[in-house]
């Protein structure tokens, strides 16, 4: 029996050669209906064990995966730029898949992963349980990115979320602001656990009572960013409101702008992820810089290290360690 081509799964998908190639290699973004279209009819033909025959006599294909929350946000393009860099330089081949922060996502797409037998895997980790982790049947080198997972420990490579946020908030309460409202996003991802933690302390050392009614959780993009601000101005009229993503901060300005609360004479805004267009908006945002492009610099050199340990040793070491690069807050005109 002749062997499964990508011709013929391409003409059984009614796709181009190059798309079935994007789709396995994540080379470029292929629509999900596509990527499901090709995967299935890849299956079904046998294709699948076929397109990993190199990396199986070798037992090394040169591949790392990429797990992302979104493609499209604009927060991930300095760390895709910095693991990309490493990688290429040191002659891997990136492969990426997004989670859209769903666990039984994120599961299928990490099967997809070791079906393209990957060497290692950078991620940033959805909400929920990771044990899963630890029993899949193969083993390799996993480095979180800007957060830790719940139920299972590797490396993490992270903004120091904690420091940050409470400096930032001390900062705000010592310009008169007593009432600060917090949005958030989806509840279980450690990062944002950790900068309300930072706010809740700030607020304790400087004798304001915690009021949940400022922390409006569960929003991840500047629509969720328009929604939340209408919500937690709806409760309670903050003087100051901190975004805890960039996206978020966008649909909250949209929303003070369209109803003429002026920024920051009425609410001072301030964003924790800084990006180019931070400083042309109107007013231009104060942010807390993240060291986007260090922590992934950072996560994939590290990555890159457990490989050659695991490569000397025969099996992968277990010392995990969680390395926290400080964020620097960038003072501008919105508060």
């Amino acid at each position: 029996m002749a062997m499964t081509t990508i011709k013929d799964v391409a003409r059984v998908a009614k796709v181009s050669t190059a798309t079935v190639s994007h789709v396995f290699n994540g080379t470029r973004f292929v629509s999900e209906k596509t990527t499901e279209r090709v995967r299935r009819v890849a299956q079904d033909l046998g294709y699948v064990s076929n397109i990993n025959a190199v990396g199986l006599r070798s037992n090394k294909t040169k591949r790392i995966g990429l797990l992302v929350p979104a493609i499209a946000s604009f927060f991930y393009v300095d760390i895709l730029d910095a693991i990309e860099q490493v990688l290429v330089k040191n002659g891997y081949q990136l492969v990426i898949g997004c989670s859209h922060e769903n666990l039984q996502r994120e599961k299928e797409q990490v099967g997809i992963f070791n079906f393209q037998q990957i060497d290692g895997m950078l991620m940033f980790p959805a909400p929920g349980d990771h044990g899963y982790l630890d029993v899949m049947p193969r083993k390799y080198p996993i480095v979180f990115i800007d957060r830790e997972a719940e139920g299972c420990c590797r490396d993490a490579v992270i903004g120091d979320n904690f420091n940050s946020t409470y400096e930032a908030i001390s900062c705000v309460i010592n310009e008169g602001h007593q009432m600060i409202g917090i949005l958030s996003g989806p509840e279980g991802i450690s990062a944002l656990k950790e900068r309300v933690q930072g706010y809740k302390q700030a607020l304790q050392e400087h004798g304001i009572v915690f009021d949940p009614e400022l922390v409006v959780s569960d929003v991840s993009s500047s629509t969720g960013g328009y929604e939340a601000t209408r919500r937690l101005l709806f409760h309670r009229r903050p003087t100051a409101i901190l975004s805890l993503s960039p996206a978020m901060a966008v649909g909250c300005l949209q929303y003070l702008h369209e109803h003429d609360i002026k920024v920051p004479e009425e609410i001072a805004l301030l964003s924790f992820g800084d990006t180019e267009w931070m400083s042309v908006t109107a007013p231009p945002l104060t942010a807390l810089q993240h060291p986007m492009f260090d922590i992934g610099q950072l996560a994939a050199k590290v990555l890159l290290k457990r490989l050659e340990e695991e490569q000397d040793s025969g099996k992968p070491r277990e010392d995990f360690q969680t390395y926290r690069l400080p964020v620097s807050m960038i003072r501008r005109d919105s508060f």
